[in-house]
């Protein structure tokens, strides 16, 4: 066979993922541009697919560091989806904080994320109430 087609991964989020496998680094935010908080969203679901543990923590850690009130919502639905517990926990603790709250909670992507995941909005009440 000369070729091998892989469905549901973007040939970036591939080309990243090798990279990381053969060296064991992830491609520095120069090589991304503005679109890298959607290539380790993708990265995260491609590591949690192929059990790349280290891959995953990676791609968290950057996500983590992008946080904001903007893509927070987003953030979390995407650590609710590929189980990445760490970087859930740290989300909601962010969305706890009142004023990081009020900005977030009038976007689209909480509205969305409250439809999606009813159990991580019961998290975040629970958390908000102690």
């Amino acid at each position: 066979m000369t070729s091998i087609t892989l469905h549901e991964i973007a040939p970036a989020t591939f080309k990243a993922m090798l990279r990381f496998i053969y060296t064991d680094s992830l491609p520095g935010e120069d090589e991304l541009g503005d679109s890298s908080a959607k290539i380790f969203q993708d990265l995260l679901a491609a590591a949690d697919r192929y059990a790349l543990d280290r891959l995953k923590l990676m791609c968290a850690q950057k996500l983590w560091d992008k946080v904001s009130a903007d893509t927070v919502a987003t953030t979390l639905a995407c650590a609710e989806t590929y189980n990445c517990i760490e970087l859930k926990s740290k989300c909601i603790d962010f969305l706890a904080v009142e004023e990081n709250f009020k900005e977030a909670a009038f976007t689209d992507a909480y509205a969305l994320l409250v439809l999606k995941f009813p159990s991580v909005a019961a998290e975040l009440r629970k958390k908000v109430m102690t």
